[in-house]
Formats: structure tokens, sequence, C-alpha cells
């Protein structure tokens, strides 16, 4: 029986009494005590009687705090032990003795210090994951079919020897390595199974038809001249890149001089590459007549890159590409609002956005497969922090799961989550089209680095050669969760260049955002999620819920158990739909 099982038949959710006992502010030394001993029991017994448990998730979790508590009393025994038989040698005049056991007395000291930090440790970096058993759908499925989630796989579509490394320059985002034809056919395949039409053309015009029926209450299709927004993922561009590579078109240096932040593993970074976004437009200016002036491409806080402009520009030169900084190199300037559009739920702030942002009529939202080392995992919701008009966003990294990169210091549930502020902002998420994550070369464990090949299964050391696509934000960043943390478990070692931090996406409360997008039953006490001001908190953004398991990947939908998830994949083989209800282009 595993983790959630246990828990989904007893009812039990260790999250929920960890919070509990905070809430109460229960002293430390207290609160390491009980977790110490109910940690141990736990263990105790559930190992004794069947030791194959020991593998179990949960005892993953219990064993580390055990074994902390237990060296801790022991060490705490041998101190109070060897000062009373020093104090006795004292008295008897046996020097020799004394001195000896005060160092042995010193010893257990250290074993104390050092057994009760790692205990501290254990039990601040908790990564049993998320606390919902599988198959338990909540929040309201969202969609032209409620709740789908199109995953595309063909391993095709990368050239597996790319090295992507800066020595050898053979980056993942250069022609020799994508299959561009392969990728046209996993999106357009996408699209159609995403809305059930059979051309691409209809596809687009059943989603702009979708969006204006959620905003406006009228299937409404594309009207010449609205505007529409494509927002990429170029965060690294503003720091990597030196005012002498931007001046010569934006494109990675031949030779650098490495600084803490700016190092070879950085080159190559898992960020928006050329090909699903090229294809975007292809779709909308050739096959629905959109025309180019009326669509812009960037991320508004920083540049495009020159590997993905020159790609672009070749077959669209009048789409306005985005610059924070300038205009040269046939780039288009924008600028944040002065007005502030996105009100924190918390109150504690405000930020504006940006122009380009607040005057599209449409948003497709492009992010990439990846982990991410203060939030756990990086998608589409926070893809949305380089859409704040600050410098940076930097005083948004407060309400992550570790805001400084450091070990579970902002982790666990119902805490505010400023994702769902952007989830639901009128401009942001519910301005949204299309959701997009681009899975060809999956992440590494720090977003700002490169991608790795992943091993779970179908992808078995290979790169991902993935594209999911949606249009319940909350489903589709439910999916991609549940791969990332699947594929980033701590048992599972990726390459060296990017594997710091191999169990960042089990951190506990790393779905919290997902569980308060989907239901307000779960929002912190105190928090109505408001985002624009408006006076009425946010409805159900889409559903959340996690699959069966990593072989099978299947949801509530694909069962035929629940109104939740359904993963539909290309090929059909990768996930089976058992219920008869949702099946192929319908």
């Amino acid at each position: 029986m595993n983790y959630f099982k246990y828990n989904s038949v007893m009812n039990i959710k260790p999250g929920k009494i960890r919070s509990w006992l905070e809430e109460h502010k229960l002293p430390p030394r207290l609160l390491l005590l009980l977790i110490g001993i109910v940690s141990t029991l736990w263990f105790l017994l559930r190992v004794i009687p069947k030791p194959s448990r020991a593998s179990y998730p949960c005892m993953k979790v219990a064993a580390p705090l055990m074994s902390g508590f237990v060296i801790y009393i022991l060490s705490i025994g041998g101190v109070a032990l060897a000062f009373r038989k020093a104090r006795t040698s004292l008295m008897n005049g046996r020097y020799f003795l004394t001195g000896a056991l005060f160092f042995l007395m010193l010893g257990f000291m250290l074993i104390s210090v050092t057994s009760s930090v790692h205990f501290l440790q254990a039990a601040d970096t908790d990564y049993s994951g998320p606390e919902d058993a599988p198959n338990q759908p909540f929040g309201t499925p969202t969609g032209i079919k409620p709740g789908r989630v199109v995953w595309a796989w063909d391993p095709q579509a990368t050239n597996e020897n790319c090295l992507n490394t800066f020595e050898s320059k053979d980056y993942f985002f250069k022609t020799e390595n994508t299959n561009s034809e392969v990728v046209k056919k996993m999106f357009r395949a996408s699209l159609m199974e995403l809305t059930g039409e059979k051309s691409v053309k209809a596809s687009w015009d059943a989603l702009f038809k979708n969006l204006n029926n959620k905003k406006y209450q009228k299937k409404d299709g594309y009207k010449k001249g609205e505007k529409i927004f494509i927002k990429i993922n170029q965060g690294t561009s503003r720091w990597l890149l030196t005012d002498e590579d931007k001046e010569k078109g934006y494109n990675y240096p031949e030779t650098f001089e490495p600084t803490p932040l700016r190092q070879a593993a950085c080159y190559g970074t898992c960020e928006t590459g050329p090909y699903f976004v090229l294809e975007i437009l292809r779709e909308l200016v050739n096959e629905c007549g959109i025309a180019q002036e009326d669509i812009s491409v960037g991320d508004p806080m920083t540049d495009i890159y020159g590997h993905n402009f020159e790609v672009w520009f070749a077959e669209f030169p009048k789409v306005a590409y985005l610059d924070k900084f300038a205009t040269h190199h046939n780039r288009t300037m924008t600028k944040p609002t002065e007005k502030d559009y996105l009100i924190y739920s918390n109150k504690v702030q405000k930020d504006p956005l940006y122009d380009v942002i607040v005057e599209a009529d449409y948003l497709i939202n492009v992010a990439n497969l990846k982990p991410h080392i203060a939030a756990g995992i990086s998608l589409t919701a926070k893809n949305h922090f380089g859409s704040q008009g600050r410098p940076t966003a930097g005083h948004l990294h407060n309400y992550l799961i570790t805001p400084r990169g450091a070990a579970g210091s902002n982790g666990g549930y119902h805490k505010y989550r400023v994702r769902v502020d952007m989830m639901g902002s009128k401009y942001l998420g519910r301005n949204t089209l299309l959701y997009v994550v681009d899975g060809l070369f999956g992440g590494g464990s720090i977003e700002t680095r490169v991608p790795v090949r992943y091993f779970m299964p179908p992808f078995n050391n290979d790169w991902c050669n993935s594209l999911f696509v949606s249009l319940d934000q909350v489903a589709l960043e439910s999916v991609c969760f549940d791969f990332l943390r699947s594929e980033w478990n701590g048992i599972n070692a990726h390459d060296p260049m990017n594997n710091r931090a191999e169990k960042n996406p089990n951190i506990r409360g790393v779905d919290d955002y997902l569980h308060q997008a989907a239901d307000s039953k779960n929002w912190p006490e105190g928090i109505k999620y408001d985002p624009d001001g408006s006076g009425t908190p946010i409805p159900s953004l889409g559903v959340h819920e996690h699959w069966n398991n990593p072989m099978l990947k299947q949801y509530s939908a694909n069962l035929g158990t629940g109104n939740g998830i359904e993963l539909f994949s290309i090929p059909d083989t990768l996930v089976k739909n058992v219920s008869s209800k949702r099946k192929g282009n319908q």
C-alpha cells in the first residue's frame, strides 16, 4: 500500500497535522520531541511487520526524522553519563580518567548539536510531495473539452546527440537539433485534439470563440484589428547578455568572463526556443489570415535572444518583437503602465503591467517544462513574473516555496501564493487564449541553467521531446507538476551540469497555488483573491488532480471515475482511456 492510498483510506494528512502544530505555536523543543516520537513510532510500527515498507515515500520522510531524534536522545544521555563519571573520578583524584571523560563528554555534545541540526533540517525541508491523494479531483474543469490536457511526444523531435554546452556551441535551439517538421505535426495534432476540430483554422476559431464566450458571454471569433500577445520566457537575457552582446544582436558570445551569475551552464538555458512559436505564427498569419502587425512576441521585462528573433523575423518581419530597453535590431520597445493593474490579494503591494499586455485582446502563454529552485516548478503561471512592470520580480519570490533557495522556508499549504493572483487576473490568466508548455528539452534543477535528459518513461535518458497544451491552466500545471515531481524524485541522478536540487519539485506545498486556484476552500484565512480589485473574488480557475502513478499517468477522466483531468496523449498508446466518454477527436 503506498503513501497516497493509505492516506486516502485512513484520512490522515501529515501536512495538516504539521500546519496545526505551527499555527498553535507549540514550543520548538516540545515540537521537536513530538515529531521525533511520532516519526519513530510510525516507522517502527510500519516497517517491523513488513520491512519492504521502508521504501515507501512516507517512510523515506520519517526515516531521517527518526534517526536524528534517536541520535539526539542517545547523545544527550551520553553527555549526562560522561559528566557524572567525570565528577566521580575528579572527587577520587583520578585526573587522567577525568580528562578522558571530559573529552568524551565534548564528543557527545558535538554529536548532540550536529544531530539536532540534522533533525531540524529534516523537519524543515519536507520532501513528502503533495498531500492530496491520486485521482481525487477538485475545482471546476474548464475548456472546450473541460479538463483536457494534450501531451504530444515524439522522440524524433530532437537530436538525441545534441550536447548543448558552451564549449561545443551545439545549443539546443540550433536548426540541426530540432526537427521542425515533427514539431509542426506535434503542434497541429495537439491543437485539433484540444478543440475537437478537424482543421487547424477551425481549431483557432474555436479557441477565439471559447475565450470570448468566457469574457463576454458571446461566441465571437477573431475580429480584424484585435491584438494578440505571445508571452515567452527569456528571463536570463536580462543579465546573461552583456551590453556588447546586445549591440551585436543579442546572441551568445564566443567567450565570456565567469561571474557568480554568469556561468557556462547558463548558456543554452531552458527557455523558449524558436520552433513552437514559429509554428504558432505560421498558423495565425498564413492559415487564419491575421495581420502580422496585430501580433506581438516577447518577454516584456527583458530582451528576445537573437537565436529566436532571427528565425521568427525571417518569415514574419512585421510582427512586433518586444524589448524592454531599446529599439535597435528591429525591436519594439515596451514600457510599464502608469497605473497599477495587478493588485495582490495579501494587500501588501500592487504592480503595473506592460502596455502590450493591457492592450492585448488575447494572450498566448508559452512556457517551458522545468523545475525551479525557489518555486519548485516553473510553468505558465510563473511565466508571468516577467509581466509585472518592476525592474525585477524579486519581491514576488517571498511567496514561493523557498524564497531565497533555502530549504523549506515557506513550504506547506494554505499560504498566500502570488501565482494565484496572476492566474486570476483579467489581463493575464483570464485573458489567455491558449496555454503551451514546451517540453522538447526538459529543464534541469535550476531554472536558469541548461536542460538535461530525463529518465522516467517514455523519455528513458533522452530529451523530453514533448509538448503540452490546454485551455485549463490548473489542469495543465497539475499534469506538468506530476511529470516533474516523478522525474525529480531524489533517486534519478541527472547530468551534473544541472542537478544540484534533485528533489525540489517534491517539497511539500509546491502545488499549494494549484489547490487554491482550483477551489476557494483552500485559500488561507483572511485572503480573498481579487487581483483586479473588482470586489468580487475569483472563481475556480480549473481542476486539480494527481495521476494514479508515473507509469500509467491516468487521471479520473481517463479512468471514468470522476469529473477531473483528462490527459490525452499523442500517440494514444502512452495514456489509456478506460472511459468511453472521452476518446479521440470528439
